[in-house]
């Protein structure tokens, strides 16, 4: 799922409100993302779908397209 996908289900399991789950999920993460450091939570985050980085407290990067042949 996407990071909002995730977001939503987080709210649904815990019988709150998304906007209550984002906060949380984006206060849990962002501990993870300081403790992890940046090259960890890049490789973490190059294996998550979209949506993900922003749960994180980082810049959601569009990935690269490839090449037209």
């Amino acid at each position: 799922p996407t990071g909002w996908g995730f977001v939503k289900d987080i709210a649904a399991r815990s019988g709150t409100t998304p906007a209550v789950a984002r906060w949380d999920t984006g206060a849990v993460l962002a501990v993870v993302a300081r403790l992890a450091g940046p090259d960890l939570l890049a490789r973490i985050l190059h294996q998550l779908p979209d949506g993900y980085a922003l749960l994180f407290g980082q810049a959601q990067l569009r990935r690269p397209e490839p090449a037209a042949a």
